[in-house]
């Protein structure tokens, strides 16, 4: 079994005012216990997989830098003596600028790293400031400098558009400075104004504006000609690569890949049990408490797990798939789905292609059905056609 693991950290040293994700605040000594019992979840999870071999790792937060070098060493040391690992296994890890030191990436090195992926998001520090994050951008390229002399050349930068008050100019201007730095990926996210956010209350008290959507599709398609031109191919609605630098991570989620997450909040994605299966299940979505405290007395054994059966399994292929430039594979479906792709949506995919959504592409083994451009950017009206 081929798996892929995510480790959640669910510590900040400031929460930013977009950030909707399981995060907080905390003290060494409230870290020291969580990664106590994150390395119990790792030792238990591995004795339910004897047979997985590992992929690909991915350390997200919350901030897993800020966990210090000393823990987070622990934590990885006991990730690798417990699964087997391949031997071009990626191993990534988000960090902060603010809080990436020596000693920590000195300790992720040691564990296995090989890909950093840094929280950048824009190149003017008033914007930064306006969101809540905790740097200027100056200490994101001294980050990325750092990241380099130590070793790891494959290197993400998130990036963000349609924050308060940004212009495209800063946007493309964000852009072209963070390629200036070398990174090798970037990942350029419009912001989402989450509900219970302070940023998204600000919005509704009309405290501050947003770029409406007209002109966050306008920086969209600005931003992919820039990014194309600095040689970053888009190879996901969201995501640019420079050849051979894909996140190999994050397309398993869009192909269907197995994946187990661990600690507070995480979720997984795993076959179904002997019970399971009996119940029509094809697929399991598990996960963990959302809830800190609960997770540190031991409640991560009792999962949360939704069981997907074959219907909705297709349509999840279909909806993570699209979101890659090259679409769902029509063998890739056939194989995990045992039915052709155009038995299941003969209609729905004829109707895209007809109003230019969508088109098949490459003959025999390698023919998929992909969105076009114009469907990349109406990308939900395409999976609701999918939906009967």
């Amino acid at each position: 079994m081929l798996l892929q693991l995510y480790l959640h950290f669910p510590f900040c040293k400031r929460k930013c005012l977009y950030c909707d994700f399981t995060s907080c605040q905390a003290t060494e000594v409230q870290m020291a216990e969580y990664c106590l019992v994150l390395q119990d979840e790792i030792r238990r999870a591995a004795a339910r997989y004897p047979d997985a071999r590992v992929t690909t790792v991915f350390l997200g937060g919350g901030t897993p830098s800020v966990v210090p070098a000393a823990m987070m060493r622990q934590v990885l040391r006991a990730l690798r003596s417990s699964f087997r690992f391949a031997q071009d296994v990626e191993f990534t890890s988000e960090a902060n600028p603010g809080t990436l030191t020596q000693p920590w990436l000195e300790a992720v090195m040691e564990g296995g790293l090989n890909r950093l992926s840094l929280g950048v998001q824009a190149a003017q520090d008033e914007l930064l400031a306006r969101i809540g994050r905790i740097h200027p951008f100056a200490q994101a390229v001294d980050s990325i400098r750092l990241v380099k002399q130590m070793g790891v050349s494959n290197i993400n930068a998130d990036v963000m558009y349609g924050l308060p008050g940004q212009t495209q100019t800063e946007y493309l201007e964000t852009l072209d400075r963070v390629c200036d730095t070398g990174v090798t990926h970037l990942s350029a996210y419009s912001l989402i104004l989450e509900e219970g956010t302070p940023l998204c209350a600000q919005v509704e008290a009309g405290e501050i504006t947003v770029p409406d959507d007209d002109a966050c599709a306008e920086m969209t398609q600005r931003g992919i000609e820039l990014l194309e031109k600095a040689g970053y191919h888009q190879y996901e609605i969201s995501n640019y690569a420079r050849d051979g630098f894909v996140c190999r991570h994050n397309i398993g989620y869009w192909q269907g890949a197995w994946y187990l997450g661990m600690g507070v909040a995480a979720h997984s994605m795993l076959p179904p049990d002997a019970a399971e299966a009996a119940q029509g299940a094809v697929r399991v979505r598990a996960a963990n408490t959302d809830h800190l405290s609960d997770y540190l007395k031991g409640a991560w054994e009792r999962q949360e797990r939704s069981l997907i059966k074959a219907d909705e399994a297709m349509f999840e292929t279909m909806m993570l798939g699209l979101r890659m430039t090259q679409g769902v594979s029509e063998a890739h479906f056939a194989a995990m789905h045992g039915m052709p792709m155009e038995q299941r949506y003969q209609a729905q995919l004829a109707g895209l292609i007809a109003d230019g959504l969508a088109k098949w592409q490459g003959e025999g083994a390698e023919r998929r059905f992909a969105l076009t451009p114009r469907g990349l950017l109406l990308q939900n009206e395409a999976l609701l056609r999918l939906m009967d």
